[in-house]
């Protein structure tokens, strides 16, 4: 490669880090999702299936032709006493005590403790009253808390309930389909608790899920766009001497260990270089992208070329550097990639969506945000690849399961995004920052 005499702005010195040959990608990426579930039509009366009913067998109740006894229900609440509509959890009660024994059946009982003589009269005025013995009713009448619905079949049901709204809009056209599939999970994940950060994470992997045929093949069209990103990684990966990654014989400074690392960056920009969309923004947005995100997002890129492992050594240098709980922190945020472990084109699609987001990176000196001369044109990249992502997530493991995949990937950028302040705040206090090479120096934004 040409020696680097410019910063990265320098477009003679761009041009240097190109391809000679490009990918055919395929600019459409059609719904491969119009699969419908095939659902049985019974004859027979049901009277209890709601769907807040939360037992695993709904019962048919035996009915009268006549028109005055189905207005007047005979049924009586075993637990109240209240006019009842059917059988829940195994007795004849009212959509009361139904809801109440669904929400404390599987609590531990010596934690509820009766006011009074653990007797008291449960009826309508009274049930509200005492927790206790309401609960302890339920139980006499023999009402069976196993067929409270386990987590797994709460996924079914939501997943019988997707094939339904899917069935709805399987004659809209593909643009609308990815509208309203990309629409359902933005206002879904506003709807996520983010648990603690400060709870130790344990690697999970995710296994594809089969069920409802979420995992049917993708079309021609799909296949084409995923192995063309595929190919174009690894042409990039290729520019990488994995022999060079271990070859530290000494402690190098951070600068050095810079210097040396600025090989697997520029692997990474020839990735970039492929992709066509990038290809036709006007070169300096290609610069500017590069320059304001490629510090960031670069670790993704270390997780796949290190296959998902830390390199023995980086721990002892990160330690020395900059301090303990700084590494600890690093090395935790790689551990949640783990769940991608086997699907790591997940992360090369992350790569992308993430390379065309403009406010990834907070400002440095002058705003970052209004310099860029195809705005309208990068957002909609962005937007396509992120439908992209969104696509395969959902072909892999299902809605649910996608949405905790981009709630991880978005919060551990994040994190990431932290954690290279920091490095930047320790490079600026270095003395010899000014001998990074001109990539680094150019990526530190030192210029």
């Amino acid at each position: 490669m040409t020696t680097m005499t410019n910063t990265i702005l320098n477009n003679e010195y761009w041009n240097n880090i190109s391809v000679n040959q490009s990918f055919d990608f395929d600019d459409l990426f059609s719904s491969a999702f119009n699969f419908v579930l095939p659902m049985k039509n019974e004859n027979t009366e049901i009277l209890l299936l709601s769907s807040e009913n939360d037992h695993k067998y709904s019962q048919t109740l035996p009915t009268n032709n006549t028109t005055e006894e189905s207005q007047q229900p005979s049924l009586i609440c075993g637990v109240c006493g209240a006019p009842a509509f059917g059988y829940n959890f195994d007795q004849i009660t009212c959509e009361s005590c139904k809801a109440f024994f669904r929400r404390n059946a599987l609590r531990y009982m010596p934690d509820l403790k009766c006011r009074y003589s653990s007797s008291c009269i449960i009826n309508v005025n009274t049930r509200r009253q005492c927790t206790y013995c309401r609960l302890k009713k339920c139980f006499d009448i023999k009402m069976r808390k196993d067929w409270i619905r386990t987590e797994e079949e709460k996924q079914l049901r939501q997943l019988i309930k997707l094939t339904k709204e899917q069935k709805k809009i399987n004659d809209l056209s593909n643009d609308q389909q990815s509208f309203i599939n990309f629409s359902q999970v933005l206002r879904k994940k506003k709807r996520l608790i983010i648990k603690s950060t400060n709870q130790e994470f344990v690697p999970k992997l995710i296994f594809t899920q089969t069920i409802f045929g979420f995992n049917h093949n993708l079309s021609n069209e799909d296949q084409i766009l995923l192995n063309n990103i595929t190919n174009a990684y690894q042409i990039g990966a290729n520019h990488i001497d994995i022999c060079c990654l271990n070859k530290y014989t000494s402690s190098p400074s951070l600068i050095e260990f810079f210097n040396e690392e600025s090989i697997i960056h520029q692997s990474l920009i020839y990735f970039y270089k492929y992709i066509p969309e990038f290809k036709q923004l006007h070169m300096d947005d290609q610069v500017l992208l590069i320059k304001c995100n490629l510090i960031t997002i670069i670790h993704l890129h270390y997780i796949l070329i290190e296959k998902f492992q830390e390199r023995p050594f980086i721990g002892l240098y990160m330690s020395k550097w900059i301090n303990e709980d700084f590494h600890y922190e690093m090395s935790r945020t790689r551990r949640y990639f783990n769940r991608f472990i086997e699907h790591p084109l997940i992360i090369k699609l992350a790569l992308i969506v993430l390379l065309f987001s403009i406010n990834l990176s907070p400002p440095r000196g002058t705003n970052q945000f209004n310099v860029y001369i195809n705005k309208i044109d990068i957002y909609r990249i962005h937007e396509f690849y992120t439908i992209v992502l969104w696509r395969y997530l959902i072909y892999l493991f299902g809605e649910r399961e996608a949405i905790k995949s981009i709630e991880i990937i978005i919060t551990q950028i994040l994190r990431f995004q932290n954690l290279i302040n920091i490095m930047e705040e320790t490079v600026r206090k270095t003395t010899d920052y000014n001998t990074f090479n001109q990539l680094m120096f150019s990526l530190f934004q030192l210029t």
